[in-house]
């Protein structure tokens, strides 16, 4: 009897064990896959904003949350579908209440910033733009 309860706790003990490990893991993982999404955001979006600067020779001339800037695009063809909004999974949607992101110019449209806040911050997380940080790296 104390060798079958003795495994029995051995057992529970392990369970316990496994469960916060895999809770402590989960976490750093989640957090991995959602920045890997945001990089895949900002990178699509910066491709089609210069593509859209090659052709027009300014970048989009006004302000505009994520959400804007993606329908902006899309309506002119430099997006053939909106990308996935990486807090939702869902497709890009002008009006979102998750859109985190933010296209900047300047007054002559001859520079422009993408900025990624920590959601429910002004925090800046990514920061990418056509002078300072040009990369994700």
């Amino acid at each position: 009897m104390k060798a079958k309860r003795s495994v029995l706790v051995r057992l529970a003990g392990l369970v316990v064990v496994a469960g916060i490990a895999s809770i402590l893991l989960g976490v750093p993982l989640r957090e991995k896959r959602q920045e890997k999404r945001i990089r895949t955001l900002l990178l699509e979006i910066q491709e089609a904003v210069q593509n859209y600067h090659v052709e027009e020779e300014l970048y989009p001339k006004r302000m505009m949350s994520g959400g804007e800037l993606i329908a902006f695009l899309k309506e002119r063809g430099f997006l053939e579908t909106p990308p996935s909004n990486p807090w939702t999974k869902t497709p890009y949607d002008a009006g979102m209440e998750d859109d985190w992101l933010q296209y900047r110019t300047d007054p002559l449209a001859e520079t422009y910033e993408l900025i990624v806040y920590q959601p429910g911050t002004e925090t800046v997380r990514f920061r990418l733009d056509s002078t300072k940080n040009q990369s994700l790296e």
